[in-house]
This record gives C-alpha cells, structure tokens and sequence, in this order.
C-alpha cells in the first residue's frame, strides 16, 4: 500500500504543473496580459502546448526502449522531474509585455517537454508497485489524488496570491507579481511532494529477471500490420488529441465565452476535480470489475455528449454544471488508458509500451490545440474553434470500437 501511495503521491504534486501553469491561472494571465489580445493568446498558447507534443512524440518511444535496455527508467523521472521544476521557476519573470511574449512560450514549451517525458516513465512503474488484480484501483486512486492536488493548489494560489489584498513575502500586485508568483509556489509543491516517490525508485525499480522478454518497439504494435496494441493506440491518439486540446484550452475558453473571473474559476476547477477525482476512483473500481475498453468507450460517450451540450450554452452556471460532467468522463479515460497499456505489455517492456503510449498522445497532440486555435482565428469565434475537439473524440472512439478486450 506504501508503494501504491508514493506513486499516487507523484500525481499529487505534479498536478499543480498542469492546473496552475498549463491550464488555469498562467494561461489565462499570458493570454490576457502578455499575448496582444485573448484570441492570439489562446492561438500562441495551443500552438506551443502543440509543439512541444510533437517533441515528446518524436524522443518518447526512443527513451522508453533505452530506458528498457539500460535500466535508466528511475534516472529519467528524476532528471526530467527536476529540470521541469527549475524552468518553472523561472517563468517569475514572465513580465506583463508583449515583450516577455517568447520567453514565456520557450519557457513553458521546455518545462512542459520535460514534464510529458517524465510522466513516460512515471507511468511505466504501476505495473511494478501494483498487479493485474488491482491495477485500475491503482490507477484510479493516483489521478483521484492528482485531481485533489489539483483543487488544492489552486485554491492556496488564488485565496493567498490572487484574491487577497495582503499578499504575502512583500509581493504587489504591480506588474502581476503575485500572479508570476505562483510558478515559484508550483515548482516548490511539485518538489517537496515529489520526492516520496522518487526516493522509493531504486527500490522499485529492480532488476528485471527476464530479459529475454524484451522486444523491439516495432513488435509491441506491428505483426503483419498493426495488433490490437497498435489499433488501441491509433485510437488513443485521436480521442487523446481531442482530450488535450479540452484541458489544455478549456480555461482561456471559458473566460472569453462566458466570461469567467478568478473565483470562477476557481469554482470552476474544484467543481471539475471534485467530479473528476469521482470519475477516476469509480472509473478504476470498473476497471478492475470490467475490462479496460469498456470504460473509456462510455466515458468517451459521455464526454462527447457534454462537451457538445456546452457549444450552445449560454449562462455561466449551465457551463459550470456541464463542465463539471465533463470531468467526471475525464478521469476515467486517462486512468483505463494507462491501464489497458500496462495489463497488454509485460513488464520488461513497460517504458517502451509508454514510450509508445507517449506518442500515441502526442504524435499528433498538436492537431487538438492547433485546430482549435486555428479554427478560432480563421472564424474569430471560440464556440465553433472548440468544437473541433468534439470531433476527434468521435473519430478517436468509432476505432476504438474495433480493439479488442485486454
């Protein structure tokens, strides 16, 4: 249970990366204090979360497999983990001008680089702290935790930084210094509640006893075309793409449609990791009850479904009640996914499975932000540019459907 605790642990601590940095509270402030406007914020952002998956796509399965050979799969978690933290640090300096405007993208197109390797190998390990009994409770309970770090994060970032008139450590509010302050207090959350996990790796990651269970990256999708691993991970990279461009984009969405100001925000996403942390301990029990693929093909429908509803909202509080549906589908896909790859592989091959698993998510992980943000440019509307995500969770499930049950 210890080791099942410290792997979720890790999710705890590096969900602040994505729901301060990546979705939330820095998005929001570059798009409308750096970027020229909202619209070129939201395009600049979901074109550099795009590259830098086409990045992870390309050196994801090419570490994995090193990994694999090597033993270096506890190396790579720290080493990426550490150098994700470090740039977060310095997007302090991320000043409100267009003049910091490149800096803030090469900043967190690095940090977030280094955050997607490492979770390669991070998600490589459940299969050595868990069993094929209970890999979905496992798998559901480290992105439940992550969705509580999450909400907590956010909350201490806006009740203390934000939405407080006495700003702590000399802080002002000139030059958005409590906003840029929030990157340190990630970086230190992210530390600090790292380090259980990655203090028990050498421990976990022992020796594998048979190497003669190796394989090349090509025989884990291909025989004589692609296998039920190869059309499973076809898939995922659709609906993962139609995934990405939802979290990554969904808080700029819903400011510049509904106009959400920080406390709804911060509504907003306790609202979404409450459902989703629901999401993701209900989704593992079903996991472990069921089977893999019938999870995510419900959560996809489900997803599918209320997204499409929120297109033709109106009023803030609908949005709230339906995004808040669309997380409780969230937690449920990535947690099966994940498993479905590690009950499919066995375990001498599991940083190269992920590595697989990473490109799948981010081969064409820029399609997602990119049509978005495209889409949004081209028509200057945000409703009809979000509904491009809607239609590769479509595509993404309808091949689904010809996967076999692991």
């Amino acid at each position: 249970m210890k080791k099942i605790f410290n792997f979720a642990l890790y999710d705890f601590a590096n969900s602040a990366f994505t729901t301060i940095i990546i979705t939330f509270i820095f998005s929001t402030y570059f798009a409308k204090e750096i970027a020229p406007n909202p619209i070129l914020g939201q395009s600049y952002w979901g074109w550099t979360i795009g590259i830098t998956g086409i990045v992870v796509a390309i050196i994801g399965p090419i570490l994995g497999n090193f990994a694999d050979k090597k033993k270096f799969t506890e190396f790579f978690i720290k080493i990426f983990t550490v150098i994700c933290i470090s740039l977060t640090c310095l997007l302090w300096f991320s000043k409100p001008s267009e003049k910091y405007l490149l800096y803030t993208l090469l900043i967190v197109g690095l940090a977030n680089i280094f955050y997607e390797l490492s979770l390669i190998f991070y998600n490589s390990i459940l299969k050595r702290i868990s069993n094929n009994k209970n890999l979905g409770k496992s798998s559901g309970f480290s992105f439940g935790l992550g969705y509580v770090g999450g909400i907590l994060i956010l909350i201490i970032c806006i009740k203390i930084f934000i939405d407080n008139s006495d700003l702590p450590f000399g802080l002002t509010k000139e030059n958005f210094e409590n906003i840029r302050a929030t990157s340190i207090v990630v970086a230190l959350w992210y530390l600090i509640f790292s380090m259980p996990f990655m203090l028990s790796l050498k421990k976990i990651t022992i020796k594998n006893r048979y190497q003669k269970d190796k394989k090349n990256i090509k025989d884990l999708v291909w025989n004589k075309g692609l296998n039920n691993i190869g059309k499973f991970l076809l898939a995922r990279m659709l609906y993962a793409d139609g995934l990405n461009a939802i979290i990554v984009m969904g808080g700029i969405f819903a400011v510049g449609v509904f106009n959400l100001e920080i406390k709804d925000l911060l509504i907003l996403s306790i609202l979404m990791n409450v459902t989703a942390f629901s999401g993701a301990i209900i989704g593992g029990y079903a996991n472990d009850k069921f089977n893999s693929k019938s999870v995510i093909i419900f959560s996809l429908l489900g997803l599918i479904i209320s997204s499409a509803i929120i297109l033709f909202l109106k009023t803030k509080i609908f949005f709230l009640i339906f995004a808040s549906i669309n997380g409780f589908f969230i937690g449920p896909i990535q947690s099966a996914s994940r498993v479905f790859i590690s009950r499919s592989i066995n375990e001498n091959n599991q940083a190269s499975g992920f590595g697989l698993f990473a490109l799948s998510g981010k081969l064409t992980s820029f399609i997602g932000p990119i049509l978005v943000s495209t889409i949004t440019f081209i028509t200057n509307s945000q409703r009809i540019g979000f509904s491009s995500a809607i239609f590769l969770l479509l595509i993404g499930l309808l091949i689904l459907l010809k996967v076999k049950k692991n």
